[in-house]
């Protein structure tokens, strides 16, 4: 007979092992990127969403929905405000 919460233990460690992954080389590629473009705070907040989705997934498959949640809705937010803010300034520059 199959042990179902043995699977579930495995499943769940083969995801987070495979989202630290994602997270652990889209940190390393926002770090090593070069500053050889006048958007470079796009790309930045493009790595940063990937990294954001996989805190996401974490979240869930920690069993905290409601965390993930409010996590969901905020990290769009603060990344417009900080695209918004670099637009402005490039505008009035």
């Amino acid at each position: 007979m199959f042990d179902f919460l043995l699977i579930r233990d495995f499943l769940q460690n083969l995801v987070l092992t495979l989202v630290s992954l994602g997270i652990l080389i889209a940190s390393i590629k926002l770090w090593t990127q070069r500053d050889i473009s006048k958007n470079i705070v796009y790309a930045r907040l493009h790595i940063v969403g990937i990294v954001d989705i996989s805190c996401i997934v974490i979240l869930f498959m920690f069993n905290q929905p409601l965390l993930a949640l409010v996590y969901l809705i905020l990290s769009p937010f603060s990344a417009h405000a900080i695209a918004n803010a670099n637009y402005n300034d490039e505008i009035s520059n």
